[in-house]
């Protein structure tokens, strides 16, 4: 193909019109919800929801697009190397460049904290070329970010490192995400929707008792909290646990639910209903009497 079909071909996918332009957006914005909803590729700061480098490249694939680097510059100052500087660009299909940005990550950003030396310089690089791909991605692609109802800043930018994929088990039963933890935390959490409430892991696990010869609990071991709380339960002793405010099964379409849990729970809006079960529309609800008493256990 010659540098005249090529730019034919590129004028040709410029000539769009608006509607269609809409149209394919919508799509791609539909599908990239059901993908992050599915792979957790966001980051909730502040309550709002900001997409992770992994969805901004599915978005670029939807387009046909990927990113390459093309160069890390270190930043000096004073003679001496203090960060990084990553040149990323996007490519079509046809090997055209349709966009690009160049970002900095410097050794004092989240990114790199707590390293040294190799690992460090290693960390900066890294950091500098996720920051610029995801930059390169949004100043493209921001619309189909803002149509799903994310924010349009990559997480990354916000945060100001990669983002960490923890494979070692820290993940919340309760609310269906992972745990993190980053920067000054102390402890692996993550944020409860929108509330501005934070869900910590617990940061001890508890020991297994010790056993006698037999297998048998020892004498001198004490009786678990956890089965002590079962004895008191089942000898009517001790604050019983709590019921929810109303029987789930009364509870039969949308429209009840959303009422009960206004009148339960506070939550006034869809958006706040979609944040407490951590999924992006109420059309993911199949059964409502399961999701009503799934709330009320977590606020209980």
């Amino acid at each position: 193909m010659t540098t005249q079909d090529l730019t034919v071909v590129s004028n040709a996918q410029s000539l769009m019109n608006p509607q269609d332009v809409v149209n394919n957006a919508t799509i791609q914005s539909k599908l990239l919800m059901d993908i992050v909803s599915k792979t957790k590729c966001y980051q909730i700061i502040s309550g709002k929801r900001y997409l992770q480098v992994e969805a901004w490249e599915t978005i670029g694939a939807f387009n046909r697009v990927h990113a390459i680097t093309r160069a890390i510059t270190p930043i000096l100052r004073d003679g001496e190397t203090v960060g990084y500087d990553a040149d990323v660009r996007l490519v079509n299909s046809l090997g055209l460049e349709v966009g690009g940005a160049i970002m900095p990550c410097y050794f004092t950003e989240n990114a790199c904290k707590g390293k040294e030396g190799n690992a460090k310089d290693k960390a900066c690089k890294s950091a500098a070329q996720t920051f610029a791909e995801s930059k390169a991605y949004r100043m493209n692609y921001s619309y189909i970010a803002i149509l799903a109802g994310y924010e349009p800043t990559p997480a990354e930018e916000m945060t100001g490192q990669e983002a960490e994929h923890d494979e070692t088990g820290h993940y919340c039963e309760v609310h269906k995400t992972h745990f993190f933890k980053k920067g000054k935390m102390k402890t692996y959490a993550h944020p409860i929707g929108n509330t501005g409430e934070w869900c910590r892991e617990p940061s001890e696990k508890p020991k297994p008792p010790e056993t006698n010869k037999e297998g048998q609990p020892s004498a001198n071991e004490e009786q678990p909290a956890q089965a002590k709380d079962a004895t008191q339960e089942s000898t009517g002793q001790g604050e019983p646990p709590k019921k929810p405010k109303r029987d789930p099964s009364t509870i039969k379409n949308i429209t009840q639910l959303q009422k009960a849990c206004f009148e339960d729970f506070g939550i006034k809006s869809n958006r706040e209903l979609c944040a407490e079960l951590n999924i992006t529309s109420i059309q993911e609800i199949s059964d409502c009497a399961e999701t009503y008493a799934k709330i009320a256990g977590v606020r209980s």
